[in-house]
């Protein structure tokens, strides 16, 4: 039977542009890129760097865009990411859409500086103790 097929149509497509914007509710303001290899490492030093308000170089705006990329890597054959830090990675890009959701209406989102939305330290102290383990 084909009825398999139908379903497997329906898939997005990783490689697709635009699914930042997944959500369809508001778009981000761009930001820098962090140009950090894709590691486990780099992820530590990210992570760490959010706990430092003062001193961070990045945004958590940079910071969860990064972590999308960073999961996305994880699809890259070439240079495979390890799927438990991958999965921080996800989850780090999830919560930030999720923050922005859950925090501010609609019409805040359409005219919000987003590199000023900070998340809750504790995540990203949650997030160290992930990879730690």
């Amino acid at each position: 039977g084909d009825s398999g097929m139908v379903q497997d149509n329906i898939q997005p497509d990783p490689e697709q542009p635009g699914r930042l914007q997944q959500t369809g509710m508001w778009t981000e303001t761009n930001c820098q890129v962090i140009d950090l290899p894709l590691t486990k490492e780099s992820l530590v030093l990210v992570l760490r760097s959010a706990l430092d308000a003062e001193q961070s170089p990045y945004t958590h705006q940079e910071i969860a865009w990064w972590a999308d990329n960073f999961h996305m890597a994880q699809f890259d054959f070439e240079n495979p990411v390890d799927e438990a830090v991958a999965d921080v990675a996800l989850d780090l890009h999830l919560q930030w859409q999720m923050y922005l959701d859950n925090t501010y209406t609609r019409e805040e989102l359409q005219n919000l500086d987003f590199s000023k939305v900070r998340l809750p330290a504790e995540w990203f102290s949650n997030w160290l103790e992930q990879l730690d383990g």
